[in-house]
């Protein structure tokens, strides 16, 4: 299983954040899908929609199908609209919007290109209504996590031969965010683990954040693939 943060970030599903999955797939029928878990997952998005931006810290953690780990590491992620910085491992990525900077400690060389998303994409700005096409989805019960109630949501892609075959989410009953999610890869059932340990929203976004400069990476190369 090779799922990676960037991947959910940039490209389909197979995460998300954050290795989210979903390529011009038809709407479902809205009979064919939960009511409470629609529910829950529209205020999810209308909630996240209002925010300028947010910072996440998280962890991923890689699981056989035993359930155990295999990998794991932590990252943090700063978002506002379109643009992002992601920072997990050795790599930062760095996305004004236009262009992805990925910037890589251990080789020491920064990878440039553009930032062209498909239509269908689950981006940071599309991540809280990726799920509106493609996807059933199931409200499966409540369980207690961390002194909160989590409302489990189970999300099957239409499309039977992507990687992942169910998005399981956990949502903060009171407070309308994503807190865990976990991808299940078709066939060998292995998984892929994010929570998120500590979300902060912003009214006011650091534009800085988000700008790429040499200075942040000294003595790196710079491959330029645009």
């Amino acid at each position: 299983m090779n799922f990676n943060l960037n991947d959910c970030l940039n490209r389909t599903w197979y995460l998300w954040i954050l290795s989210f999955l979903l390529i011009s797939i038809p709407c479902r029928s809205q009979s064919r899908q939960d009511p409470l878990a629609g529910k829950i997952l529209d205020e999810v998005g209308k909630k996240f929609k209002k925010m300028a931006g947010f910072s996440a810290e998280f962890t991923h953690d890689s699981e056989n199908n035993s359930g155990e780990t295999i990998r794991s590491q932590k990252g943090k992620i700063y978002v506002s609209g379109n643009k992002y910085r992601l920072i997990t491992g050795n790599t930062t990525l760095v996305c004004d919007g236009k262009t992805v900077w990925s910037a890589d400690s251990k080789t020491r060389e920064v990878t440039i290109s553009d930032y062209e998303p498909e239509p269908d994409d689950i981006t940071p700005e599309r991540i809280y209504t990726f799920y509106q096409k493609g996807f059933k989805y199931l409200f499966i019960g409540e369980v207690k996590a961390k002194a909160c109630i989590w409302q489990t949501i189970d999300l099957e892609p239409d499309n039977i031969k992507k990687e992942v075959s169910k998005i399981r989410l956990f949502v903060d009953k009171n407070s309308r965010s994503i807190m865990k999610w976990i991808l299940f890869e078709r066939g060998s059932n292995d998984r892929e683990v994010f929570e998120i340990l500590k979300f902060t929203p912003v009214t006011k976004v650091d534009a800085n954040l988000f700008a790429y400069s040499k200075s942040q990476f000294p003595g790196f190369k710079v491959v330029d693939l645009r």
